[in-house]
């Protein structure tokens, strides 16, 4: 249990660098709360609560009560946002649902079988990157450069090297694609706090992938120990903000969903 715990610590950690870097402005998220104040009934009702005051009177001269607006909950389960409408937030999802479900993979499952899993998401990966530079809302776009290129990057570096191995291997592009299609599958029905996730693979890619994974872990560090993934310098606040508001995940793909705190 205590191996547990320190794991998704170290995930948080991870998760926090990679995807909610934000840069010494102190940029304020919609869904902060000041940590003296902090209850699990005041973050709940921060992140799922939207409260718009509005200055009226009705027809009698009386004020009108604020009105209060609710947002639907961000699910529990799967990926929040992966099946969205909006691609811009699909991709988001996928990227973040990704690097949230592959950092928790190498913390608790063996270097071998982590592998396998990032090996095989790197299409999924680098195309969920590419659509979010597509889509990105122009509320964002002088954001572009952190949260497309800045941020990402080390990890689309990995993916790179990983569709690399596969090649080498001897799959070709439509199986790289594949494979990637069967990891959104996956994160979306284990989920991404899934403890033992894995993935259908057919018979014929089951040896190409396993020879990428081993020399995977033969060529770089785990995702949770790889220094090159802290991107903490990068200020992807706005973004965050814009997601925060308009996105299913609400945010929480950001890293804020695996954090606990420490004791219990």
């Amino acid at each position: 249990m205590e191996r547990e715990r320190a794991a998704r610590r170290s995930v948080a950690v991870v998760a926090i660098s990679l995807l909610a870097a934000c840069s010494a402005s102190d940029t304020t998220s919609p869904a902060s709360v000041a940590p003296s104040e902090a209850t699990p009934d005041s973050i709940d009702e921060e992140l799922f609560t939207e409260r718009e005051s509005v200055t009226a009177i009705d027809d009698s001269g009386e004020p009108v009560e604020p009105v209060t607006e609710s947002v639907p909950p961000v699910p529990e389960t799967g990926v929040p946002g992966i099946d969205s409408e909006d691609a811009f937030c699909r991709a988001w999802s996928t990227y973040a649902g990704s690097v949230q479900a592959l950092s928790l993979a190498w913390a608790l499952q063996s270097p071998q079988a982590a592998a396998t899993l990032e090996v095989a998401a790197t299409d999924a990966v680098t195309d969920a990157v590419a659509t979010m530079g597509a889509e990105l809302p122009s509320d964002i776009e002088s954001n572009r450069q952190a949260l497309t290129v800045d941020v990402p990057g080390p990890f689309l570096r990995r993916a790179e090297r990983a569709r690399a191995l596969l090649v080498d291997a001897g799959l070709d592009d439509d199986q790289i694609e594949e494979l990637g299609e069967r990891w959104v599958d996956a994160i979306t029905e284990q989920g991404i706090d899934s403890e033992s996730l894995a993935i259908e693979v057919p018979a014929e890619e089951r040896g190409p992938l396993e020879e990428a994974a081993q020399l995977l872990v033969a060529e770089l560090p785990p995702i949770i120990e790889d220094p090159t993934l802290d991107t903490t310098a990068f200020d992807i606040g706005p973004s965050l903000e814009y997601i925060f508001e308009n996105c299913p995940d609400r945010g929480t793909l950001a890293g804020n969903d695996v954090i606990e705190s420490g004791g219990a």
